[in-house]
């Protein structure tokens, strides 16, 4: 029996150290400039003085509340808030090391200035609302 517990208590702390290990590379890229990024993406985001990059994935149970929110927000302002399937296009995510979904990265002026592991802050939506 304590052997289940140890195996149990050692999964869970596995899952722990994974979910602090994506927030410090995600937070290690704030403030940094803008890494190599595919083509197109690069000249949409480089000389952006403030863009949003909400990335999600279909299967993901935590994206499904705020995927339409975020694809509305696009379609309202087409310059500046982008919605991107990871599946789709897997390049932009692994040049700004999305490793979990929802991610949304904030750049402004060829830095990331703001990157956010799960759902934004309000005030980062209100921002781009």
């Amino acid at each position: 029996m304590t052997y289940l517990v140890m195996a149990v208590a050692g999964f869970f702390a596995l899952m722990a150290l994974m979910q602090v290990m994506v927030r410090v590379r995600a937070g290690l890229l704030k403030g940094k400039p803008l890494p190599e990024l595919p083509r197109a993406w690069q000249r949409k985001l480089q000389g952006s003085r403030g863009a949003l990059v909400y990335f999600f994935s279909p299967g993901c149970a935590a994206c499904r509340p705020l995927t339409p929110r975020f694809k509305e927000m696009s379609t309202r302002r087409p310059m500046s808030v982008f919605a991107v399937d990871v599946a789709q296009d897997l390049d932009l995510a692994r040049a700004l090391k999305v490793m979990a979904t929802p991610s949304v990265v904030e750049i402004a002026d060829g830095k990331v200035v703001g990157y956010h592991v799960g759902p934004p802050p309000a005030e980062l939506m209100g921002r781009y609302a």
